[in-house]
């Protein structure tokens, strides 16, 4: 499991316990402002908001040659964040709320991002065992668009392997296809698996051909047996290392930027990384 569903609504797990210790500091914040405590909910919101553009400036920065252009560099849907710049801008942020005259609120603020940080550990604990982590992948059958079973395990042995679950009527599935497309060039020392979510496979042809892709290999999932194992909304992107464990896992479009960001740790280092 790699997403928490809500109705509509899939969180990936990784976010909930950041969602927690959010609320609860804030919760704590608004507690101690009843009571007549400096209110410490300015100076949280303050570290919030440059926290938030510190990690996307930060991430935009380094993969800086990924992006077509500003506009690209604008959207953050991609998930293209960066802690060493959330941490800067938290920092940032407390000297920003100081000059607006909310230092007497500092106490306070430590006390909330405190239960904030002891929230975010709990909820990790909890969550633990829902994580796949670095785990063989389910041994389901997918099918090939000829209609030929394919088991899973072994289309993805022996080679960092990228699955992404994806279905034609997803729009951000489609704004993503051709970022995939091209990554087959950029990347050849990765497998790319592409596991339709409950489609026929005409439905299936008549979508690339119209959009005019070439993708390695196209797998039909028609029972949704592997979105249920390791999903939760679409499009979700699965990372398997060699030996057909999951070792990293993505909810939400990729970008240029964001694909390497996923891929980078799993990859040989590149030439100008080994000098």
């Amino acid at each position: 499991m790699t997403a928490f569903n809500l109705g509509p609504l899939a969180l990936p797990l990784a976010l909930l316990p950041w969602l927690a210790g959010a609320l609860v500091a804030w919760a704590l914040a608004a507690w101690r402002r009843r009571r007549e405590r400096p209110d410490a909910e300015p100076v949280l919101s303050w570290m919030l908001f440059s926290a938030l553009l510190g990690a996307r400036l930060a991430f935009v920065i380094r993969y800086a040659d990924q992006y077509a252009g500003p506009v690209a560099m604008l959207d953050p849907r991609d998930g293209g964040f960066w802690w060493p710049g959330a941490l800067a801008g938290a920092l940032l942020g407390l000297a920003l709320a100081r000059w607006r005259g909310h230092g007497k609120a500092f106490p306070e603020t430590g006390r909330a991002l405190l239960a904030g940080a002891l929230a975010a550990f709990f909820t990790t604990l909890v969550l633990a065992p829902l994580r796949p982590g670095a785990t063989p992948v389910p041994d389901v059958t997918l099918h090939a668009l000829s209609g030929e079973p394919v088991s899973l395990r072994q289309a993805a042995a022996g080679r960092v392997t990228l699955i992404n679950l994806w279905a034609s009527w997803c729009p951000p599935c489609r704004r993503e296809m051709p970022v995939l497309e091209q990554a087959q060039r950029v990347y050849p020392a990765v497998r790319f698996l592409y596991a339709n979510q409950g489609e026929g496979a005409d439905t299936v042809r008549r979508y690339l051909s119209t959009e005019g892709l070439r993708l390695e290999r196209v797998l039909l999932d028609p029972h949704r047996d592997l979105g249920r194992a390791l999903g939760g909304g679409l499009p979700t992107t699965l990372l398997l290392d060699a030996d057909g464990r999951l070792v990293n896992s993505h909810l939400g479009p990729l970008s240029a930027a964001s694909l390497r960001h996923f891929l980078r740790p799993h990859l040989p280092p590149e030439p100008s990384e080994k000098e």
